[in-house]
């Protein structure tokens, strides 16, 4: 586990990350669900009914099961038994017939980042995203993509920040950005 101060909860308690499992399916699976609704409170009856229709979601299903899968959690707490969810980020690679909205191409993971609502704004989005980006460097990819919903401007200034750019292939809802891994800031934060 990092500990981190340049990211908090609400309360002030320094983030800490660790790696995302194969283990943390629920919470990547509440974080995708809180990435849609970004405009939204998060509302746990809504979660709890997308829940238990059982949708597949190729974001979630199955991480960790592809040699490609990467991915970091924030929490406040020990990382064991009392950790509380701050956000999250991953990515995957997918394939030309089975893709995502930010799909490029299949060496071009889809980033996803969450941030949970009371915490955005303090930077613990800034530290998953420079956290999986040094991953990504460390793993040897070349280029990371993600889509983003055109009225999010606060997302797609972080975006910006690292590196990522609008390329054309989004639509008048979402934007694609991609990002050249090696044009990416090198992380500042402590290891």
């Amino acid at each position: 586990m990092t500990r981190n101060a340049t990211g908090s909860s609400p309360r002030g308690e320094a983030a800490e990350l660790r790696t995302a499992t194969s283990d943390d399916g629920e919470l990547l699976r509440r974080a995708v669900f809180a990435a849609w609704r970004w405009r939204s409170p998060w509302d746990e009856d809504a979660y709890t009914a997308y829940a238990a229709a059982g949708e597949p979601d190729s974001y979630v299903d199955g991480f960790g099961s592809r040699p490609t899968d990467a991915g970091v959690i924030a929490v406040v707490g020990d990382g064991v038994r009392t950790e509380s969810f701050l956000g999250a980020a991953w990515y995957r690679c997918f394939t030309e017939e089975a893709h995502r909205a930010a799909y490029v191409a299949e060496d071009v993971p889809e980033v996803v980042i969450a941030v949970e609502e009371s915490t955005r704004g303090t930077g613990v989005g800034r530290l998953l995203l420079s956290r999986l980006i040094e991953v990504a460097r460390q793993s040897g990819v070349k280029r990371l993509s993600l889509h983003v919903n055109r009225e999010n401007i606060r997302a797609q200034r972080l975006y910006e920040q690292f590196g990522f750019a609008e390329v054309p292939l989004g639509d008048s809802r979402g934007a694609v950005m991609v990002l050249r891994v090696e044009d990416a800031p090198r992380a500042t934060c402590d290891r």
